[in-house]
């Protein structure tokens, strides 16, 4: 979509070829062109109105253009772009939905022609498969493997926000320790939106990880006055909930068997004994 050449191609009995090339890396503006730029767009075909929701746009702050018509090098152009563009979903998948492109003007006629005519209808074709039928992984989160279909996409002027339904299933095979890191830009805000069910799957997954866990067995001894010694092991955790009032308290039936103690030493033969001794089984 960014770079490229056509023809030749045969205008008005006139044969061109077209070269195109953003040299500058274009960004997402996550908002509508207003009224002013929407009238100035050369619009996709079959497009007159804005769509109320899902509508960003690519803006390349430099386009170079070349070329040659009947065989001589066209005068090279360049100019800003704005591309105008619908996210939105359709049968779980992302989709993009071209509407219009915006450009400076041109100088030369005939350069301007090319842009209008073979240019900006290349871009907009090109733009449909910028994330066509794209879906959303399975994600292994907490040792469970979430589905998750894409249902609503829309932009808030600061935000592209996205909504997926989620279905968990069972916990996936081991994964290479070189494929199992992720890079997430630490500068980059996340949020998550779930319902109460899923974020408990996610939470008894998380805990079934800990299953039968040593969680202590250690001692500390005073030589010559007292032994201390505790073990703990996370055995499992079941029921978990999520409380219908405040969803950030959750509660859960937890068994882990403990046990501790404190042993005096004998300060003679056979007079020794265990200060305090206590267990907890479930």
């Amino acid at each position: 979509m960014f770079q490229g050449s056509y023809g030749p191609e045969t205008i008005d009995d006139i044969a061109y070829t077209f070269t195109w090339d953003f040299t500058e890396p274009p960004e997402l503006v996550l908002e509508k062109p207003d009224a002013g730029l929407w009238a100035d767009m050369i619009k996709a075909q079959g497009v007159t109105d804005l769509p109320e929701s899902g509508v960003l746009q690519i803006h390349a702050p430099q386009l170079k253009v070349g070329g040659t018509i009947a065989g001589e090098d066209l005068p090279p152009g360049t100019g800003e772009v704005k591309v105008a563009v619908q996210v939105k979903v359709d049968g779980g998948t992302i989709t993009v939905v071209p509407l219009g492109v915006w450009l400076s003007k041109i100088p030369d006629k005939y350069t301007r022609i090319m842009v209008e005519k073979v240019i900006v209808p290349n871009v907009l074709d090109q733009a449909k498969n910028l994330v066509n039928g794209l879906k959303i992984p399975v994600q292994d989160l907490f040792g469970q493997q979430v589905t998750l279909t894409p249902v609503l996409l829309d932009v808030t002027g600061t935000h592209l926000v996205l909504a997926a339904t989620a279905e968990t299933g069972q916990a996936p095979a081991a994964v290479a320790a070189d494929d199992a890191d992720t890079d997430w830009p630490s500068d980059k805000q996340v949020f998550l939106l779930v319902g109460r069910t899923l974020l408990a799957h996610l939470i008894q997954g998380a805990l079934d990880q800990w299953h039968d866990t040593q969680l202590a067995d250690d001692d500390k001894t005073v030589t010559g006055v007292a032994s201390v010694w505790w073990k703990a092991k996370f055995r499992k955790a079941d029921n978990v909930t999520v409380d219908e009032n405040d969803p950030t308290s959750i509660s859960a039936d937890f068994d882990i068997p403990w046990s501790v103690g404190v042993d005096l030493f004998p300060v003679a033969p056979g007079k020794g004994c265990a200060l305090f001794k206590a267990s907890q089984e479930s």
